[in-house]
């Protein structure tokens, strides 16, 4: 009777656990289930290695979803064309939370997707450090930079349009960059430095090195003979000499100017040139009635000349008589 009353207790423990559990689970996962998720796609034009189906995607930084699927466009799109014409995108269907973009339903998805699509909106691969791992980041960038993919179909779900990744960003870059070089003709570079070698090694074994040693010797003898004459010229007691004179009549020139004397006689000229400038400004009128007189006597000595040129005796004898009036 004990045993079946243990088994019964033990029985009814499971239960009550199991019932626990479930119901924790509907609890932690209620959000989740009543969650309005909407389901976008993005097409890749370069490898996605590092993400995988359940990889995350990232709304600024901010976890919204996650992948759900990933193929290819041609498998879905352009069935029309053959195999080889249609276009070989990454084809990601991505499930996002609807409150990430602010909306609730795909309608309204619809109508503003285009809008923020204008302004930037693009979906690029991201690397999560050096683990390899990858993630699918959403974030506006520009989008004149970053054009949309050209693609002749209507997409299932509401598209959001793709941007290089920073890691196909660093390949293309150093594709082209291998390209560039690629163009470069080394080889021929090569040649033109070893021509321009040889050319230089030609004209300089040209040159009359023989003549130039020649000639250089000889100018720095002709440079060390100007030296000396130049030193024994220097050396010559005239030139101690003149430079003494010179130092003492430089000396005596400046004595002289600094002299008291020279600037007593200095001060007197000075004086006497102002007290011959007043005299002059008393005496203008006496001056002036001089200068009137000397001209008038110059004018009648001018008359005079002129009359003893044409009357010499009238100079000497003076003017003739008068006629008489008593004659007939």
């Amino acid at each position: 009777m004990s045993a079946k009353a243990n088994y019964f207790k033990l029985g009814l423990f499971i239960i009550i656990a199991v019932v626990i559990g479930v119901i924790g689970v509907l609890v932690l996962g209620a959000g989740k289930l009543f969650e309005r998720r909407i389901i976008m796609e993005t097409y890749l034009d370069e490898s996605v290695q590092g993400v995988d189906i359940g990889s995350k995607v990232k709304f600024r930084g901010v976890p919204v979803g996650n992948i759900r699927m990933i193929d290819f466009t041609r498998n879905r799109y352009q069935q029309d064309k053959a195999p080889f014409d249609r276009r070989s995108y990454v084809r990601l269907e991505i499930e996002m939370s609807a409150g990430a973009l602010g909306v609730n339903t795909r309608n309204i998805v619809n109508e503003d997707l285009p809008r923020e699509i204008q302004s930037g909106l693009r979906a690029r691969l991201t690397s999560q450090g050096v683990t390899g791992t990858s993630y699918l980041e959403v974030d506006y960038l520009d989008p004149v930079k970053n054009p949309p993919l050209p693609i002749d179909w209507k997409p299932d779900y509401p598209y959001i349009p793709s941007a290089p990744g920073a890691l196909a960003r660093i390949v293309n870059s150093a594709e082209d960059l291998f390209i560039e070089l690629g163009k470069i003709n080394f080889e021929r570079i090569a040649n033109n430095v070893e021509l321009l070698v040889v050319s230089l090694d030609n004209k300089v074994s040209e040159l009359p090195l023989g003549m130039l040693g020649t000639n250089a010797t000889a100018l720095l003898n002709e440079v060390h003979a100007s030296n000396r004459r130049l030193q024994t010229l220097l050396d010559r007691p005239e030139i101690d000499s003149m430079l003494k004179d010179g130092s003492g009549a430089m000396a005596g020139l400046r004595r002289t100017a600094e002299s008291p004397e020279l600037t007593n006689s200095l001060a007197q000229l000075h004086r006497t040139l102002r007290r011959l400038d007043q005299l002059v400004a008393g005496k203008e009128n006496d001056l002036a009635l001089s200068l009137d007189n000397l001209r008038v006597l110059t004018e009648n000595l001018k008359e005079l000349s002129e009359n003893a040129k044409r009357f010499p005796a009238q100079l000497l004898f003076g003017e003739p008589p008068k006629p008489s009036k008593n004659l007939p």
